[in-house]
């Protein structure tokens, strides 16, 4: 955090990329079929092995050559409590599924986690050349399974590959980076570096080391690195090569060298050229750090867990504010006091919740100090301040009726059989039918289904009975109709008129 007002020096930044998908379906061969083919001096040096993330040199076919950063996320037991925060660092994820196996556990699971991120993504089919592959069966199980790919009923880049020859890779090289260019990464390396811990490790010869990814700005020739209570001094960095490195920048991995203590796995850290700036934030870090190890197994069961960083004006009123959240928890909301302490909220405590977008942080009779409102807007973490207890009381009561999980069920209305097709404009395609179970309503939601296949969403936005313009139409009957999708629907389609019911589990 620069003591001085930053430029601004805005750039495209290079992309960080996420590989996900089921034990066995190629993730690994993938990243080193890419590795080997786009890294230059052959095998990576030890930040790649010990953290799977690394950086190669595409040369792309208009002949540029574009730095990319991978991240891996093997199934070890390490990066378990990794995986969302993977996801949440990369800024775009590749899902993999094998063309023998289809869509498994973990593909659900991984995809479940690109899709509560909105990360966007590309589905590589892999193992084509096997024996065994049927793509088109692959195609149909993602579509079975809600992963609408691109000529099935969604927008998702689908790429066919083969990790083991190489077949399809430029192509799904040269689809991540159109996808890129559409999500216009950017970056101020005009502002001292900030980014993720992946993961922290003790080197025997120099001391505790960790890798991190850059997400933005520039890492100074000197000064500090915190990463929640760690400190270290910028001395020794150097690249996923293990080569030395200086000012290294938004989007690359880094290995850094001489914390004081090992960082955790996914925390934030910031940098600044001002030692001094950076032990105090460090020290105010430590202070309001918990020392009470807390129970894993109190959240296990929990449905909802809400970590909390709360400050007030004195020690009576603090303890009295934690109290009132705790009167809150049942067997399935579980309140985590993650940091409390007396005294305005603070840079410190922007940047403890900085790592976890669930965190909350309450002040209670306390204001926010300038410099902390600065960390504030930089990153999008919205303290909540309150002078009387109820409205802190109504205020927590919709966030944990915002957080607990809702489960959706969807009911169908009515079935239409889609007789003729007439003509089709932006999306909006006009089609004749018959209603065979139930009735069809003007602005319903309809599921197009094909041959028992769901084939996606659409709206139905004008409805005629008999030439003349109706609100439903019942079982029986035959109606014209105008459906906004993007779904282009042929005769014989099923219609399925469906509501969507929300209660909470």
């Amino acid at each position: 955090m620069p003591t001085n007002t930053p430029k601004k020096e805005i750039v495209s930044r290079q992309p960080v990329i996420a590989v996900l998908g089921h034990v066995d379906h190629g993730k690994s061969s993938l990243l080193d079929f890419i590795r080997k083919s786009n890294v230059v001096d052959g095998e990576a040096g030890g930040i790649t092995q010990r953290i799977s993330s690394y950086e190669v040199q595409h040369t792309a076919t208009d002949g540029r050559v574009l730095p990319i950063t991978f991240l891996d996320t093997p199934g070890h037991e390490a990066f378990q409590s990794m995986r969302e925060r993977g996801v949440e660092i990369a800024d775009i994820a590749i899902l993999i599924v094998s063309a023998e196996d289809g869509v498994k556990a973990q593909t659900l699971e991984a995809w479940k986690t690109i899709e509560a991120h909105k990360l966007p993504y590309v589905v590589a089919i892999n193992k084509i050349d096997k024996p065994g592959a049927d793509i088109q069966k692959t195609k149909n199980s993602l579509v079975e399974n809600g992963i609408y790919i691109e000529g099935y009923g969604g927008e998702v880049p689908c790429v066919e590959i083969s990790a083991k020859s190489g077949q399809g890779i430029d192509f799904l090289l040269e689809t991540l980076l159109l996808v890129v260019e559409v999500n216009d990464l950017k970056a101020n390396l005009g502002v001292e570096a900030t980014g993720y811990v992946l993961e922290s490790f003790v080197d025997q010869k120099r001391g505790i080391s960790a890798a991190l990814i850059i997400k933005d700005g520039t890492l100074p020739a000197s000064g500090s690195i915190l990463a929640g209570t760690a400190l270290s001094p910028i001395r020794i960095i150097e690249d996923f090569l293990g080569k030395t490195i200086k000012s290294p920048h938004a989007g690359q991995p880094i290995k850094v060298t001489g914390f004081d203590e090992a960082p955790l796995a996914g925390s934030l850290f910031i940098s600044s050229a001002d030692k001094k700036l950076m032990e105090k934030l460090q020290s105010e870090a430590q202070s309001n750090a918990v020392q009470t190890v807390l129970d894993p197994r109190l959240y296990r069961n929990a449905r909802v867990v809400i970590p909390i960083v709360v400050k007030a004006d004195s020690l009576g009123t603090l303890s009295a504010v934690i109290r009132e959240l705790q009167k809150r928890e049942t067997e399935h909301v579980k309140i985590k006091i993650i940091a409390q302490g007396i005294g305005q909220i603070t840079e410190g405590d922007i940047i403890q919740a900085s790592s976890d977008e669930k965190v909350l942080i309450i002040g209670f009779a306390v204001k926010i100090d300038g410099k902390a409102r600065e960390q504030a807007d930089r990153f999008k973490v919205v303290p909540e301040t309150f002078d009387i207890i109820y409205k802190l009381s109504e205020w927590f009561d919709t966030v944990v009726l915002d957080r607990l999980p809702y489960e959706e069920k969807e009911v169908v209305l009515g079935t239409l059989k889609v007789l003729k097709t007439f003509s089709t404009q932006k999306e909006k395609h006009v089609i004749g039918g018959r209603v065979e179970t139930g009735r069809i309503a003007l602005n319903s939601l309809v599921k197009i289904i094909r041959r028992g296949v769901d084939m996606g969403r659409g709206r139905v936005v004008e409805l005629q009975s008999q030439k003349l313009k109706a609100t439903e139409v019942i079982e029986g009957n035959e109606c014209g109709l105008m459906v906004e999708t993007k779904i282009e629907m042929i005769p014989s389609d099923i219609l399925e008129s469906i509501q969507i019911e929300k209660t909470r589990i």
